[in-house]
């Protein structure tokens, strides 16, 4: 048996707490007698769960004991003038009489009741700091992606996307990084049909150069494309989803020179 796996396993808590089985609670006090170690956690949960219902505990009003006394009968009964007739003749009713008092019975309970509600407490509110805890991973991983593509952004050439003819009004931007990667932003440019989408094209040597496709699912407006050396333009088609090996010239939107 690996000991501190035991311990940790809430077996202990439970017997503390009056909620274990008779199986369990016989199998723990067997282990308590021959290990110390046991034996000390024990003791060490004991003290735990008494100085909390101390901390915890409400005095009741002075008049509910005297109150609850007079509704239990302690020692011998006292004998009345009038005739008792029993409902059972060959019944014996034994009554077990005890010392301790049904309110602190009662403030036990409250107690068990009491941890179990904190145990749950701190179990939601364990879940909800995991769960903070993400969002912020998560925004840290934006803002740091956010902080690298500015720093991009400030060491690009800026490249203007201009409408073509049939299309006057649009327009995209397009930074070309020293290290030759290519970001683009899209930024008026009507949503592409089902089954369409945008298609970044470098011109190099008088010739197009496939520069990826442009997600419109994305979080970013401004997506990383495709490197490219030594281009002499930049235009955008709708074309196909996911793109075709040439540009169909008659679905050119946007163009811009360096």
């Amino acid at each position: 048996m690996d000991i501190k796996t035991y311990i940790s396993s809430g077996v202990i808590e439970a017997y503390v707490t009056g909620t274990s089985s008779v199986e369990e609670s016989s199998i723990l006090e067997c282990v308590m007698k021959n290990n110390a170690e046991v034996m000390q956690a024990v003791l060490e949960v004991q003290q735990i769960f008494e100085e909390l219902a101390t901390s915890r505990a409400i005095q009741p009003p002075a008049h509910l004991e005297a109150a609850i006394r007079s509704k239990i009968e302690f020692g011998n009964q006292e004998i009345s003038d009038g005739k008792i007739i029993p409902l059972t003749q060959n019944k014996t009713i034994e009554s077990q009489v005890t010392n301790f008092p049904m309110w602190m019975k009662a403030a036990s309970v409250a107690v068990i009741f009491g941890l179990g509600y904190m145990g749950y407490e701190v179990g939601s509110k364990s879940a909800e700091l995991e769960k903070i805890a993400k969002n912020n991973t998560e925004l840290s991983t934006k803002v740091s992606n956010l902080e690298q593509m500015n720093s991009m952004i400030m060491n690009s050439k800026k490249i203007e996307l201009k409408g073509v003819e049939n299309h006057p009004d649009m327009l995209a931007d397009v930074y070309w990084h020293t290290s030759k990667k290519v970001f683009l932003e899209i930024k008026n440019l009507p949503a592409a049909p089902t089954g369409k989408q945008y298609q970044l094209w470098a011109i190099v040597d008088g010739k197009p150069v496939d520069m990826g496709m442009y997600s419109a699912k994305a979080d970013s407006t401004m997506q990383e494309m495709k490197s490219v050396d030594n281009a002499q333009a930049f235009a955008i088609t709708l074309e196909k989803e996911g793109g075709n090996p040439t540009p169909t010239m008659e679905e050119m939107y946007v163009m811009g020179t360096i």
